[in-house]
């Protein structure tokens, strides 16, 4: 008889535990004797790892017109894991996904956290000993039962979107993306199978950001600095192209390099007087003419000082001509962008609070 065994898709769980003050790749207790625990991430459900390793099947000169099963060659040396996510943002998951895409931060105390991508700071690898929290990568427990967690260390992010709509999740933000490792060789010092996840797990937040809460959004249109919007919905995509480098005993990854950091993203706002197709308030214009404007949306009352707020700066060019949302009570201008850096002004700056430092993470 079959086995009556059911996984309810909510029973899997998955969490995050920084390698910062360990080397770089090393797999972490999974037990929590170590003194820290895993962060539990807050998805409706989890995606397992995928393990992308090279495998051939060959048909050779001789063997008739089947393939041999002898002549397949399997080899986990040399690939890597990938795992989407997507959740809704929280104080501290917004934090760390932040760091563990651009690889930079900046803190006031341990309260106000800071990544900004603007063509200097950013890390262009990562490897070998981790310290202060900066490059970030992490340990990723995937947990459906005893003895079946599977462990993948060297995480980063490849892409983070952040989202922002009215008309979603309750106007609550949320991220999504992907998760990346080059240790994709089974290993007792590194990624593992059949683990069991045993110790404490700090459970998920509950605290969000609510774009209905967004008291300034404001962008700049023909000249006009700091307009302000009416807005309906917003994303930024940040990636960084992370590719493996070299190759240890294992076949693990030595390094990994961030060739080339790319801010995108979209704005969906009201057409009205203060950006229409008129003179000085063209937005049309403004594409015609490739020019870099400021833009803000700031939920909470931009002073970042407690959970739940966070601010968004960004330098942007419009990427194509602007479109038109005509679903809703009149139009709205569907906006198109990518971050570009302005001088010593940052492409793309993100702020906001956890009263935790980022080496806890």
């Amino acid at each position: 008889m079959a086995d009556t065994r059911v996984v309810p898709v909510s029973s899997v769980k998955y969490g995050l535990k920084a390698e910062t003050g360990s080397a770089f790749g090393v797999g972490l207790d999974s037990s929590g004797n170590d003194g820290t625990a895993y962060l539990t991430q807050p998805v409706v459900q989890v995606e397992k790892p995928t393990f992308n390793i090279t495998r051939e099947s060959r048909l050779l000169s001789g063997r008739g017109s089947v393939k041999n099963a002898a002549d397949t060659i399997t080899n986990t040396r040399g690939g890597t894991i990938t795992m989407p996510f997507e959740m809704l943002a929280t104080p501290r998951t917004l934090a760390q996904h932040m760091l563990l895409v651009g690889q930079e931060s900046g803190t006031s105390g341990s309260t106000v956290h800071e990544m900004e991508i603007d063509g200097s700071s950013n890390a262009n690898s990562i490897g070998g000993a981790i310290s202060s929290g900066i490059p970030h990568s992490c340990n990723l427990a995937y947990y459906p039962a005893a003895g079946e967690g599977i462990k993948v260390c060297g995480v980063v992010c490849s892409d983070v979107t952040i989202s922002g709509d009215i008309g979603a999740n309750n106007g609550l933000l949320s991220i999504s993306g992907n998760y990346f490792s080059g240790f994709s060789n089974p290993v007792s010092t590194s990624t593992a199978l059949e683990q069991t996840f045993d110790g404490t797990w700090v459970d998920a937040e509950t605290t969000y950001f609510n774009v209905m809460d967004a008291d300034t959004r404001t962008l700049d249109v023909e000249g006009n600095a700091t307009q302000t919007f009416i807005m309906k919905s917003f994303s930024f995509n940040i990636s960084n192209g992370v590719n493996r480098v070299g190759f240890d005993t294992n076949g693990n990854a030595e390094l990994y390099a961030f060739p080339e950091y790319v801010v995108t993203g979209s704005l969906t706002i009201k057409m009205d007087d203060e950006f229409d197709y008129g003179a000085d308030n063209n937005v049309i214009q403004d594409f015609l003419d490739g020019d870099t404007l400021s833009l803000a949306i700031k939920i909470g009352d931009g002073t970042v000082s407690s959970e739940g707020e966070v601010n968004i700066l960004a330098e942007i060019q419009y990427t194509g001509d602007p479109g038109q949302d005509l679903s809703e009570n009149g139009i709205f201008h569907t906006l198109e962008f990518e971050c570009v850096q302005n001088a010593s002004t940052e492409a793309f700056k993100i702020s906001t609070f956890k009263n935790e430092a980022v080496t806890t993470w």
